[in-house]
């Protein structure tokens, strides 16, 4: 490697340095992933994979650290290809029977730390002065309902954090009614925020209820996200991280 390669090398290591600690930023300051309608053909079906805040993009999520997966109406899990377009990823399944599909992608943990220096990714025991060191994990989850009448089981199928809907779909006029799960069991007391993406802003905050359950209006068409982020600071790492956060996306579309 002559002296013109290595530092191309040393400039676009750091430049990749600098992405991802501002990734690791607005992460901490409440970025999230989610899934959002692409396109459907016939049996083809295709959502997307973002990365933003309150259905707005603000970057693009790292490739290295998603896995993703497909659920069809009876419960059988295949796993999908993230495809890179040119700001967010694609996920293409096949939707040949009615009922209610699921796409969910998991985001692995990744422990951040909050220093005087600024952001950094690593285990508190790393570096100096570390004010905050957390574990945050991140998943999302789109229903895409076929037909009228096909299968719909609303039960937990992916994840540590998860909301499951009464139904797979909203309607406008009518509140969405949902129950949050956290390791299998209701979470009570937890926040739903609920966000349209033709608005492109928050619309609601709800607690849920002490069975984990929560109605919140839907007001406007479109597709809908419900975001729940939850702290346990039980589920720490001495020198290593203070707390983890589960941050878990949903999104429904209005029929």
């Amino acid at each position: 490697m002559n002296a013109y390669s290595i530092i191309r090398l040393s400039i676009e290591q750091g430049e990749e340095s600098r992405m991802q600690e501002s990734k690791m930023e607005l992460m901490i300051q409440g970025h999230e992933i989610w899934l959002e309608k692409s396109k459907t053909k016939g049996e083809d079906a295709e959502v997307a994979l973002v990365f933003g805040h309150n259905m707005r993009q603000d970057g693009i999520a790292d490739a290295k650290r998603l896995k993703a997966f497909s659920y069809s109406p009876d419960g059988s899990k295949s796993d999908l290809f993230l495809i890179a377009d040119e700001t967010r990823y694609l996920l293409r399944f096949k939707t040949n029977k009615e009922g209610s599909y699921a796409v969910v992608v998991d985001m692995e943990s990744s422990i951040l730390c909050k220093t005087k220096d600024g952001n950094k990714r690593g285990p508190r025991s790393q570096f100096k002065d570390v004010t905050y060191a957390g574990a945050f994990h991140q998943m999302a989850k789109i229903l895409c309902p076929v037909g009228g009448n096909g299968e719909y089981h609303g039960q937990v199928l992916h994840g540590i954090l998860e909301t499951v809907p009464s139904k797979p779909w909203c309607q406008v006029g009518q509140d969405a009614e949902l129950q949050v799960f956290y390791e299998g069991k209701p979470l009570a007391f937890g926040e739903v925020k609920a966000v349209s993406r033709k608005e492109g802003k928050e619309m609601a905050l709800v607690k849920t209820d002490d069975q984990g359950k929560a109605r919140i209006p839907v007001t406007t068409e479109g597709e809908w996200m419900f975001l729940v982020r939850h702290k346990d600071p039980t589920k720490k790492v001495a020198d290593m991280f203070d707390e983890t956060v589960f941050v878990s996306t949903l999104v429904m579309e209005t029929r």
